[in-house]
């Protein structure tokens, strides 16, 4: 690891590992401390966005590497990401960020696709009793990313299918999930954790709002994809 004049850094992938055909995370040693949620820039060399593009972690921050997980969507960024090997290095920043809310209020997440990012980080980061669960949208099921560490972690999982037809069982649901079915069945008194499209976390926190939720127990991150 590198430290640039800047702040920046600069980090070596050490591993890939393709969690869908479309999703690539890549992992290197971590190079500073962080909180469960924080993301980080990456800039891409040669790059016209010279500001970088920001990009959750979704490792943990008792993990030994630091990890982001990326979707292709064609864009450079993603592109350039996702044809990342090992030994390849990347200059990111510095962790920022305020995701977590840092409650012992019981969590629940809401995301979709590559929206699970920094929700796993703080859900999985939750002392053992903690509530946290999760709501998770995904085209098919296997869109689903991190889907060995969520099948052995503690946290309640609940799968939603929007393009294919599934068995309603296991904690899978077919169709979209009703923010109001979801307030209705968390906890008394729960913090929810948003992470998607600027379109789908406006949708969903004006589902809760309208469901009662207080604003202030309502997290959002919102991410632009390219």
């Amino acid at each position: 690891m590198h430290s640039s004049l800047n702040g920046n850094v600069t980090v070596e992938v050490v591993k890939v590992r393709r969690e869908t055909p479309d999703v690539t995370t890549l992992y290197f040693a971590r190079p500073f401390d962080f909180t469960a949620g924080q993301y980080i820039t990456v800039f891409v060399p040669g790059s016209r966005v010279t500001e970088g593009k920001a990009y959750s972690l979704s490792s943990l921050p008792s993990q030994e590497l630091a990890s982001i997980t990326v979707k292709n969507v064609g864009g450079e960024f993603s592109s350039f990401l996702c044809s990342r090997r090992v030994g390849d290095r990347l200059c990111i920043s510095r962790a920022y960020g305020y995701f977590n809310p840092e409650t012992a209020q019981p969590l629940v997440g809401i995301t979709g696709g590559c929206g699970l990012s920094p929700i796993w980080s703080v859900l999985a980061s939750c002392p053992p009793e903690q509530s946290a669960s999760l709501h998770y949208s995904v085209k098919t099921p296997s869109d689903v990313v991190f889907r060995d560490e969520l099948a052995t972690s503690s946290i309640r999982c609940h799968f939603y299918s929007t393009r294919q037809q599934v068995e309603e069982k296991d904690g899978w649901h077919n169709g979209r999930f009703d923010p109001a079915d979801i307030v209705r069945t968390s906890p008394d008194g729960a913090h929810f954790l948003l992470c998607g499209a600027l379109e789908f976390v406006r949708e969903v926190r004006e589902g809760l709002l309208a469901a009662g939720v207080n604003d202030q127990h309502i997290s959002t991150e919102i991410f632009f994809e390219s």
